[in-house]
């Protein structure tokens, strides 16, 4: 039986090429990039051209590109630059952030949207920093970072303070343009293993004026493959998203033949095409996860990360019911054959 997954908003396959650049500097040329002899000066010009091309992606200078094991690592790099320090976040923030910090929470409207005038209110001259995921996770709303950004740059030259801008875009890279300037972001985290890239891989923008240390020898295999998936992310958007945004239209509009009462979590038109959170009424959502899973079908209820969580905070703080919520995410792999198998697969489980 051919499996389905529709779960790229948990982990993305890694892609072939990418494959074969880790395989290269893995077996080959593997040497240390922090040694002196020829061979670690070849593996650190590597790094260093894997940092510039990063950066031209992202419209950022090479110096501000660090590289860590991944987009938990990085925010928390983020979190421990301003700890003891009063932070806002938005209430639904990935777990490794909201987790592992004391922070106030911004609420989101019922789209999953930051409410702005109440990010307002609760600025304040003691915050140090604003954490605001581009991309939520699990139900795919899309924040007005840059209407976020004038907010803080505005407060801060009227009040003389100095806030910075964090965002979490694990999530954006496949479907969006990052180009950190336009954005207006300090920070920003990313996740090799979320764009088909290596695990283990991610990075963190800081600019220029921030200090970020993280000690340790460079995972060249890990840069170098997250620097083709950054690169491929870019070359194939225009196109998957366009592709993948028919899949998702469709699986609506069929899902809503099945039942009408079968409704989306958050925006449907504010949102990336490649994650979409249902409402099912009167299922279980665990037990319809094993049912597709006894299918092939491989979906999820929520983040991964929050695995021993009874419900998602997320559509918690947009008024969804989680008992009755699955999400179901795309990639490059998806077809619309597979679309069509899994809908008549929830039409037979719902007895239609």
């Amino acid at each position: 039986m051919k499996r389905i997954y529709l779960d790229y908003a948990s982990l993305t396959p890694i892609d072939k090429g990418v494959m074969k650049e880790i395989r290269k500097y893995s077996k080959d040329e593997y040497t240390n990039p922090s040694s002196i002899y020829s061979s670690g000066v070849k593996a650190f010009n590597a790094v260093k051209d894997a940092r510039t091309r990063i950066s031209n992606v992202l419209h950022a200078h090479p110096d501000e590109i660090l590289f860590t094991s991944g987009g938990t690592e990085s925010n928390q790099l983020v979190l421990n630059m301003f700890k003891s320090k009063k932070v806002l976040i938005s209430a639904i923030e990935h777990s490794s952030i909201i987790k592992h910090t004391d922070a106030m929470h911004i609420p989101v409207d019922s789209r999953g949207i930051v409410d702005l005038d109440a990010f307002k209110e609760m600025l304040t001259n003691d915050i140090t920093l604003v954490s605001v995921m581009l991309v939520n996770n699990e139900i795919g709303s899309v924040q007005p970072i840059n209407e976020i950004c004038k907010i803080v740059r505005d407060f801060n030259r009227k009040n003389n303070t100095n806030i910075v801008l964090h965002t979490d875009a694990c999530q954006a890279i496949t479907h969006l343009p990052l180009y950190v300037e336009k954005l207006g972001i300090d920070l920003m985290t990313l996740d090799g293993h979320k764009m088909y890239g290596p695990r283990g891989s991610g990075l963190l923008y800081v600019k220029r004026g921030l200090k970020i240390d993280r000690p340790g020898t460079e995972n060249t295999p890990g840069i170098m493959g997250l620097a083709l998936a950054v690169e491929k992310s870019e070359i194939l958007r225009e196109k998957e998203t366009k592709r993948i945004l028919e899949l998702k239209k469709y699986i609506i509009a069929e899902l809503q033949k099945i039942n009408p009462n079968i409704l989306v979590n958050g925006d449907i038109e504010n949102a990336v095409p490649h994650i979409l959170n249902v409402n099912i009424p009167n299922i279980d959502n665990e037990f319809f996860i094993l049912q597709l899973d006894a299918k092939g079908i491989e979906c999820s209820s929520k983040s991964a990360c929050l695995r021993d969580e009874d419900e998602s905070y997320v559509l918690k703080s947009i008024g969804a019911n989680s008992k009755n919520s699955i999400r179901f995410s795309f990639g490059r792999k998806t077809s619309k054959g597979d679309i069509k198998k899994t809908v008549k697969v929830i039409a037979k489980i719902l007895g239609k």
